[in-house]
């Protein structure tokens, strides 16, 4: 792959800042490829070298943040992120961050009385739509409910996930749409906010974000231009700079790598 000029100088800009740094990423369809089996989605050994080269380099001014809409324990599992690494699961309602002996520390989140009664009907809900629908299944979180439908046939599909998103509407709750997913969570956690939460807390002089999923526009949108914002594949976003597939993703890390730990 090779860079165009554009994207060339705004990684060569994003590693010229003498700041802190945030190198933030999705994992799924963005580290590792889209696959219809979740538990079988594993991360480009290139992308994770690479990521590794970043994390806590310069004395410590680069700063990793994995950011998924899966569990924060299934990303670590998944990822393999160094120490000293940002987690954030179920779209930033999850938070934590890998200690020096490579353990996850994680913050939980509490819930209400009535946010586990939604929860809970909620998932009574997607269970009986996705019961009426071979291949759909039902994920829970700690904060979310999940209707998945990859797996499912396009008419099954375009049956029960109108049904669910409509029966969201009258929670108490948020919708998260994502690629064949259905996500209603009890809190208003986007990745966004993620992001931004931890610009601040370190004080960061830019950030490079990589999503390729809608929930990813929260954090594309308060980009600024000091920041790197890569959209991966098609799809309207508010991402300066788009690649086309985690293979891209790689190339990119790689060369952010190199002007990074080049000083540039």
């Amino acid at each position: 792959m090779a860079l165009s000029t554009q994207l060339q100088q705004a990684v060569n800009k994003f590693a010229s800042h003498n700041g802190p740094l945030i190198i933030a990423t999705d994992f799924d369809g963005v580290l590792a490829p889209l696959v219809d089996d979740p538990n079988r989605s594993r991360p480009l050994p290139r992308s994770v070298t690479a990521l590794q080269r970043l994390a806590n380099s310069r004395g410590g001014l680069v700063h990793v943040a994995y950011v998924s809409g899966r569990r924060i324990d299934e990303l670590v599992q998944l990822a393999k992120p160094v120490p000293g690494s940002h987690l954030y699961g179920t779209h930033g309602a999850q938070t934590g961050y890998i200690d020096s002996t490579g353990q996850l520390v994680a913050n939980r989140t509490q819930l209400s009385s009535h946010q586990t009664e939604t929860l809970a009907a909620a998932r009574a809900r997607a269970e009986k739509l996705a019961a009426s629908a071979d291949g759909a299944w039902v994920e829970v979180k700690e904060t979310s409910i999940v209707l998945h439908t990859r797996l499912a046939s396009d008419r099954a599909t375009a049956l029960i996930e109108p049904d669910f998103r409509d029966y969201v509407a009258t929670l108490d709750a948020h919708a998260i749409l994502g690629h064949d997913v259905t996500e209603v969570s009890v809190t208003d956690a986007t990745k966004g906010k993620a992001i931004a939460a931890l610009r601040a807390e370190l004080g960061a002089a830019s950030v490079a974000y990589f999503g390729d999923d809608v929930t990813d526009e929260t954090v594309f949108s308060i980009l600024t231009e000091d920041d790197l914002g890569v959209k991966v594949g098609p799809g309207d976003t508010a991402a300066a700079y788009r690649v086309e597939s985690p293979t891209d993703v790689a190339y990119l890390l790689e060369e952010i790598a190199d002007k990074v730990n080049a000083g540039l």
